[in-house]
């Protein structure tokens, strides 16, 4: 009697699956929708980079290169000031519960919300544009009180400028981004930030 092949399960959280999964469908009309929705929860608790999700929409509908990286940029963007909320919101508490933690004072979370507040701008951007966690930036962001509009203009430019370069690389590259995306954007984009700060303090 013949062995039945037992069915392969899919993973949600297997990087490689999802991201093959969403290729196989990315000719779809409802698949921009899907990766815009992905883009926003990224911002807030998706663990999958979508950057492979964008390039496979890009190689499917390459005409509509720009809408697709504008439309990305701003639901990530959106997802992001929503998790600046929350850190707010966490933020409020945190300086409630500080009192009462021996060795703390609201004085000493003042000065390290400060700090933040200074760098606030160039840390977004950090956030946005490398591998680091978008989410973990926009909780930090608000919790610590950087101001929202700085937090916007970082993200804008970070994401912007990510997001940019992952669709120019596959509407030039092809299928060929893919594996590009997922083995060298890390590296490439921590080298393009570096170098990207160090201009901005030169300039400034």
């Amino acid at each position: 009697m013949p062995v039945k092949d037992k069915p392969i399960k899919f993973n949600f959280l297997n990087k490689d699956q999802f991201v093959e999964k969403f290729f196989e469908i990315s000719s779809k009309k409802s698949t921009n929708n899907a990766l815009y929705g992905l883009s926003f929860a990224e911002s807030i608790f998706f663990p999958i980079p979508i950057d492979p999700l964008l390039a496979a929409c890009v190689i499917s509908k390459p005409k509509k290169i720009f809408l697709i990286t504008f439309l990305t940029t701003f639901a990530s963007v959106f997802g992001g000031i929503i998790g600046w909320c929350i850190g707010l919101y966490i933020g409020v508490g945190l300086q409630n519960l500080v009192e009462f933690m021996p060795g703390l004072s609201v004085h000493k979370l003042e000065s390290v919300n400060e700090a933040f507040r200074k760098w606030g701008l160039i840390l977004t951007f950090i956030g946005a544009f490398t591998p680091l966690p978008y989410k973990l930036i926009a909780l930090s962001s608000g919790a610590t009180g950087v101001p929202l509009l700085i937090f916007v203009i970082g993200s804008i430019i970070g994401r912007g400028i990510r997001f940019t370069i992952v669709a120019l690389l596959s509407y030039y590259l092809g299928e060929k981004a893919i594996n590009f995306i997922k083995n060298n954007l890390a590296l490439t984009s921590v080298i393009l930030a570096i170098i990207i700060i160090i201009i901005w303090f030169l300039i400034i």
